[in-house]
């Protein structure tokens, strides 16, 4: 994410500014981190900010290797900024998948054909694969992630019915079946466990395929109730 398009590099740029000065009048250098985060005022920007210095510091060292304060000074801010913002590292978890989520649909509702739609949510999953592994792991140890889970999940049928239809007379759980399977095989071919059997990338890509195709050609005879 990129929040500051340009520097202002005229003489009345706080750039060139008359240096910071402490209560007796000497002059102090202020750490970088420090200005960042004097020149951050807006809130969704600072959000923002941290949001993504998450999203990659749990790509690159996972969940549990993370602290808070990493995060804080990946953004440019100081590590009290944090608790401005999350609970803890759980909470700004969920904003990282939030936004995972939203990037995930949006290359979905782009891709034009099961074997494009495939290709997209292979690279998503690839992308993110020390994220969505904490994201498993936590779903079965914590409530907040696992409530967080099943309500994507639940707007994800609501986004299906809208785009796939012939499924008016079939039920949520179906569809939920259906999100299961297609998640967990995505997951496997990002995972490499395809090529764990000796099957090539291709092999594994075109399973994908096939489970799309499948899932989403749901069956003609369902039981009313969408539950």
């Amino acid at each position: 994410m990129i929040y500051i398009s340009h520097l202002d590099l005229s003489a009345s740029s706080p750039v060139f500014s008359a240096p910071d000065r402490d209560n007796r009048g000497r002059s102090v250098t202020r750490s970088p981190h420090h200005r960042a985060s004097e020149g951050r005022r807006d809130p969704d920007a600072t959000r923002g900010a941290l949001i993504d210095a998450a999203r990659k510091e749990f790509e690159e060292s996972g969940f549990d290797s993370t602290q808070s304060n990493k995060i804080a000074r990946r953004a440019g801010f100081a590590p009290q900024t944090f608790y401005r913002h999350f609970i803890d590292k759980v909470d700004i978890l969920l904003a990282v998948y939030a936004c995972w989520v939203g990037e995930e649909q949006e290359a979905l509702d782009a891709a034009k054909g099961m074997r494009k739609a495939a290709r997209a949510l292979l690279e998503h999953h690839q992308a993110s694969l020390k994220f969505r592994r904490a994201l498993r792991a936590l779903s079965v140890t914590d409530k907040r992630v696992r409530a967080a889970r099943a309500n994507s999940r639940l707007l994800q049928i609501a986004h299906l019915r809208e785009l796939v239809p012939h499924t008016s007379d079939v039920s949520d759980a179906r569809l939920a079946r259906s999100l299961f399977v297609i998640e967990r095989v995505a997951d496997a071919c990002a995972e490499g466990e395809f090529a764990d059997l000796r099957f090539g990338s291709d092999a594994a890509e075109e399973q994908l395929v096939d489970c799309l195709r499948q899932e989403l050609a749901l069956p003609s005879k369902t039981p009313k109730s969408r539950r």
